[in-house]
């Protein structure tokens, strides 16, 4: 009988552990990387990466120490104008890991100046963001960081 109970026990056990399709969640977060792109046109750089951030969130920015946590990603972009600049990127590739909850983007990225007098410059760069999936099955990014440095173009001609 002990036996019979054991080998109930061991078909539940593996009746609740559900494959993962990693190549799946690849494309999911490879559409949630382009998602927040969009919405950071919607809405503003600012407030898009509020909403894609997780709650421990961190920032990686040239000549600036790290900024940790959701809270002290809002209060820095409360204090900053994003109204003259229009960024966006797009996902080279993607990577998750075989657990499913965790992943990684990188692609290029373009900042548009939008008003003043380097309207129409584009400056591009790489970027980086590491994606942690929430309770919510939802991705969010734990850690984000670009580096500029590819020819600027002017569009103004």
């Amino acid at each position: 009988m002990k036996k019979l109970y054991q080998i109930i026990l061991l078909a539940i056990i593996a009746g609740c552990t559900s494959k993962i399709n990693i190549e799946q969640e690849k494309e999911n977060l490879l559409q949630t990387d382009i998602e927040f792109s969009n919405r950071s046109v919607e809405v503003g750089n600012h407030q898009a990466f509020v909403e894609f951030a997780s709650s421990d969130a961190v920032l990686l920015k040239p000549n600036s120490f790290p900024i940790i946590g959701k809270s002290a990603i809002k209060n820095l972009y409360s204090q900053l104008s994003d109204s003259g600049y229009r960024l966006t990127w797009k996902p080279s590739y993607g990577k998750v890991a075989s657990s499913g909850d965790l992943g990684y983007t990188f692609g290029i990225y373009l900042l548009e100046i939008t008003e003043g007098v380097q309207k129409g410059l584009i400056s591009k760069g790489t970027y980086c963001s590491i994606w942690e999936k929430n309770i919510k099955g939802n991705w969010r990014f734990v850690l984000d960081t670009g580096n500029p440095g590819l020819n600027p173009v002017n569009t103004e001609q």
